[in-house]
């Protein structure tokens, strides 16, 4: 009976969560300027478009795999990735592209910086939802780069070589007839791509750990809100015909350019929601034993961490502090090491895991407070979770001690002796 009686209490606090976690990300959004980021996005995007299918549909020319698939490729993200106008942008991109790839080395190279220059300018956004300010090494950026612009298609194209392969097999070719297996699997075809390409893209752009299954769930609503927006934006232009009536032949580009925005709003809302799963808490869980943001003990924990591993040859990334403990929302973890690193307390190895880089037998705790801008706990430390806080709590009740007696001085002495010096 009790747990019956349970229930309606617990679905409560589940949407009560969810309506704040709603709340949360959408003022994340609007806080890092979600919108305008999205529009400069898009006009990048639409200057950098040529060179961008140059590269990439380039690049597949090149793979024995996709032979002969180039233009099913292209037909496909086309016609099932810009709405309702998706031939008519194909024509268009596709015509500059071949006019693109005739270039010399001089004008090809151009073309690869651009969008190298656009891949930047989607990286520094995502890194600015993740609160990371660090930058990877030119080669490590580059590989990133080359990876999401060739990830997707070639997703595709690898999807629509093993469908016509499965469906060539005698066996299911016999069941496809009576079934429509083919139909079926390529009609999920394009949300399921549009789903792994987001997770992708969450996971390898940002500079920093994103746990996977975060990135899974904001992939899957980016993908959702991105299949509404398609249905919704082809009736959109399928209604108005204004456009063609004032800009005529060109009515294409404002249209596009709309689609664009929309897509990148998209992107972004997603990768909002993919941060803000390893960021969020309640009102209450902020007020409860680990107090509203990092303190001056949890830098203290992640350096002892740090230590420990290391004291065993290891290093340690976010998912490896988080088994030994450390139980911050990411972005506040990020923040600590932002003031580590920035002071050359610690650094990251190639595989993004986290290393000191000072020895701690030369670093005092005033050392540490003063880099991390955070007030000394003198009032001692509540609810110490393990030996190492012990030890720092009993440290600060004797300094708390002793600063009481030190500052135990009537407040008008000190006035009195300033009168009489400043006369």
């Amino acid at each position: 009976m009790s747990n019956i009686a349970a229930i309606p209490v617990s679905v409560h606090a589940g949407v009560t969560r969810i309506f704040h976690f709603i709340r949360y990300s959408s003022r994340q959004f609007y806080l890092q300027n979600g919108l305008q980021i999205a529009s400069s996005l898009a006009y990048a995007t639409l200057l950098s478009i040529v060179p961008l299918v140059t590269v990439m549909f380039g690049f597949f020319g090149g793979l024995p795999l996709l032979e002969g698939v180039s233009e099913s490729i292209q037909a496909f993200v086309f016609s099932n990735f810009v709405p309702s106008f998706g031939d008519t942008v194909q024509k268009y991109i596709l015509d500059s592209s071949i006019k693109a790839s005739q270039l010399t080395i001089t004008g090809s190279i151009l073309l690869l910086a651009i969008a190298i220059m656009l891949m930047a300018t989607i990286d520094s956004a995502f890194n600015h939802i993740w609160r990371i300010s660090r930058r990877r090494n030119p080669l490590a950026r580059f590989l990133v780069y080359w990876a999401v612009l060739t990830l997707g298609p070639l997703l595709v194209g690898a999807g629509l070589v093993s469908t016509s392969y499965l469906l060539s097999l005698p066996v299911i070719s016999d069941v496809d007839s009576a079934l429509q297996i083919r139909t079926r699997l390529l009609s999920w075809l394009p949300f399921l791509s549009t789903w792994l390409a987001f997770a992708l893209v969450y996971i390898l752009v940002p500079n920093g750990y994103v746990n996977r299954l975060h990135a899974l769930i904001g992939s899957l609503f980016s993908a959702l809100l991105f299949e509404f927006a398609k249905y919704g934006f082809g009736i959109y232009v399928m209604a108005m015909t204004t456009y063609e009536t004032i800009y005529g032949a060109i009515a294409i580009i404002p249209l596009f350019l709309v689609w664009i925005y929309v897509s990148w709003v998209i992107v972004l809302l997603g990768a909002h929601i993919t941060f803000c799963f390893s960021s969020f808490q309640t009102e209450q869980e902020k007020c409860g034993v680990y107090g509203t943001g990092w303190e001056f003990r949890d830098a203290f924990r992640i350096i002892g961490q740090l230590w420990s591993a290391q004291k065993h040859g290891n290093s340690l990334d976010i998912p490896g502090l988080k088994r030994r403990g450390i139980t911050l929302p990411q972005a506040e973890v990020d923040e600590i090491f932002e003031h580590l690193l920035r002071e050359k307390w610690v650094n990251y190895t190639s595989s993004g895991d986290w290393i000191l880089t000072r020895d701690l037998a030369a670093l005092t705790l005033y050392d540490l407070q003063k880099i991390l801008h955070c007030r000394f706990p003198f009032e001692g430390i509540k609810n110490p979770r393990d030996g190492w806080e012990r030890s720092l709590q009993s440290f600060f009740e004797t300094c708390h001690d002793e600063m009481k007696d030190i500052l135990s001085v009537p407040i008008s002495s000190l006035l009195d002796e300033g009168d009489q010096t400043g006369k």
